[in-house]
């Protein structure tokens, strides 16, 4: 058999929990949202979570008010709430900022560019077109450095190719 602890129980298990304390505490936070909502509509107020919870306490005989996370997971109250909010979802139709088609970086970048525009441009770029662009300017940069090292080695032989010679020279010039 067996045991089942006691905070493991499931709510369905204890009828009389959801009666005695769950429903009256769930109508609370229904009843102070829309009596805070009342409240900030005629003080001309905006209606957001934060204001709802700050005025619940205002509104709240106890004084202990609501918090917003209570308003949210109360489907009641959350309507309720959402039916007179100041801010309103929008319909999904907003425009997207400009994001980078090909992210494609350019060793041509001046050093006199205006950074204000710049960061301008970036601020209005999502996150993961700023990752996108994060990574392939570290990528050019890695490129660019592999290519730096080359080109010294390079000219570090040429350079050492014309000393021996040099030296060979004044070899020969002086036998």
């Amino acid at each position: 058999m067996e045991s089942v602890s006691k905070s493991s129980r499931q709510p369905e298990e204890r009828p009389w929990l959801r009666e005695k304390v769950y429903d009256p505490r769930r109508s609370r936070t229904v009843e102070l949202v829309k009596s805070s909502v009342g409240s900030l509509m005629r003080d001309g107020k905006r209606v957001s979570l934060a204001a709802l919870s700050a005025r619940s306490k205002e509104v709240d005989p106890d004084r202990r008010g609501i918090s917003e996370s209570a308003i949210l997971k109360n489907q009641e109250a959350r309507l309720c709430y959402e039916q007179h909010r100041s801010w309103k979802a929008s319909s999904g139709n907003r425009t997207r900022t400009l994001t980078p088609h090909c992210v494609t970086v350019t060793a041509g970048i001046k050093r006199d560019r205006d950074t204000a525009r710049v960061r301008y441009r970036y601020l209005k770029w999502s996150k993961a077109d700023l990752v996108a662009r994060l990574v392939a300017v570290e990528n050019a940069h890695g490129a660019l450095q592999e290519r730096w090292v080359e080109v010294n080695e390079e000219v570090l032989s040429w350079r050492l190719r014309a000393e021996r010679a040099e030296s060979q020279l004044r070899k020969g010039q002086k036998a």
